[in-house]
């Protein structure tokens, strides 16, 4: 029994961890500080871990778009819009480098629909139906 609370003490994750490559787009909520695109180093339903060279500390508020991927939910692949807190950060191995970052996830929105395409042309800025779908 000793040996089982052990290792409840050491790995407390609610979510099967995934070591899977999936694109992100993280942004620092309450901050001026431009959005990244990152990629996952594992992923689960419940959280996602990542490098990156933003000033991040436990306790950061971020907002993240993952494309989640099949394997990790059962269901087909979809867009998550993500809110969550920085659970962990890894010192990067050089001076310089990207440091990982683990976010538990807050709360998520999902979006299976087919993915709007967005034109910035004068006078129209936003999602444009394609004429085959009016």
């Amino acid at each position: 029994m000793e040996h089982f609370v052990d290792n409840l003490e050491c790995d407390r994750r609610m979510a099967r961890r995934h070591p899977l490559k999936a694109a992100l787009r993280v942004r620092v909520r309450r901050s001026d500080v431009a959005e990244r695109k990152a990629e996952s180093e594992n992923l689960s339903q419940r959280g996602v871990f990542f490098s990156t060279d933003l000033p991040l500390s436990p306790g950061a508020a971020l907002d993240l778009l993952v494309e989640m991927p099949e394997e990790v939910t059962g269901v087909p692949a979809a867009q998550w819009l993500c809110t969550g807190h920085v659970v962990r950060v890894v010192p990067a191995k050089l001076p310089e480098g990207p440091r990982g970052v683990g976010v538990q996830f807050d709360f998520y929105e999902v979006s299976r629909a087919k993915r709007p395409q967005w034109s910035m042309s004068v006078g129209l800025r936003g999602p444009v139906i394609p004429q085959n779908e009016r």
